[in-house]
């Protein structure tokens, strides 16, 4: 059977720092799947009149009704096929890293290769199995190089994986990703509260972009409660094995808080330092 994997990263460097950050998103499914999916979103699309980038800086009040049922689109596309599945891995700042520091460009090739070597558990797959990493062509020449140097490492007579570079600004499957990951980021750090200057109170925009956020979480969590069980689903946890490290790439989603093995714990960044309605950056 062969497989593609869209996946992208949300790495930013500017300030203020948000607890919750460096987000890598994939997407695994069957081309036709992708296939069917593009044409269903191009619909809807077209019915909205919108003509933009699907992504979360472009969430606006005036589009979300195209958003909301864009939404609707995702969850049915994770839930039609046992094959599809959704990954996420970010990192905490309440731990901190106590290694030496590598350039940032080094860093950023090593944590993406950690998501791209552990999140879908392909190792787990059937024999034989075929997959397509399709990332962002944004990277550098050197960081895509390295990249496909190390994907050409993991594959071997068992299962084949490959990789190619495409834009995001004409893959829908990519775009996904962003807006899902920027929907974590935004959710979870509590950027709504980030009022903005001389204001006591959070904007309508903000509000808008809270609430999509807790409705992306609440699709993630319901697949995750259709496919698993009743298992506690935590957008900022670990998502467990239940028993059966082979349930890596089974499970219908996964989430994996990336934790670096020399780290030291930082209580200043956890929820008990800040208010209840307070964005989580420093």
């Amino acid at each position: 059977m062969k497989y593609i994997i869209y996946a992208d990263e949300a790495w930013t460097h500017s300030q203020p720092l948000y607890r919750y950050h460096r987000f890598f998103g994939g997407i695994l499914s069957s081309e036709n799947s992708f296939d069917d999916l593009e044409c269903e979103v191009k619909k809807l699309k077209k019915q909205h009149n919108y003509k933009k980038e699907i992504k979360w800086s472009n969430l606006s009040a005036r589009d979300i009704s195209f958003y909301t049922e864009l939404l609707e689109l995702v969850g049915t596309f994770l839930c039609k096929e046992d094959h599809t599945k959704y990954r996420q891995m970010f990192m905490d700042r309440s731990y901190q890293y106590t290694g030496v520091n590598a350039p940032d460009l080094d860093s950023q090739f090593k944590i993406y290769y950690q998501f791209l070597k552990h999140i879908f558990g392909l190792e787990f797959s059937d024999a034989n199995s075929e997959f397509l990493f399709k990332l962002d062509n944004h990277s550098s020449y050197l960081h895509k190089e390295r990249l496909r140097e190390f994907i050409s490492s993991i594959s071997n007579d068992r299962v084949k994986i490959s990789i190619e570079f495409i834009e995001s600004k004409t893959s829908i499957p990519l775009q996904i990703c962003d807006l899902l990951m920027g929907a974590a980021g935004y959710y979870g750090n509590k950027v709504d509260w980030d009022l903005l200057p001389g204001k006591k109170r959070r904007s309508k925009n903000q509000i808008m972009k809270s609430e999509f956020g807790k409705g992306v979480y609440n699709l993630l969590r319901n697949i995750d409660a259709r496919f698993r069980g009743r298992k506690a689903f935590n957008w900022f946890e670990t998502t467990g094995v239940d028993g059966c490290i082979s349930n890596r790439y089974h499970h219908k989603m996964r989430i994996w808080k990336f934790i670096p093995n020399g780290h030291e714990k930082d209580v200043s960044w956890e929820d008990d330092a800040f208010g209840k309605n307070t964005v989580r950056k420093k």
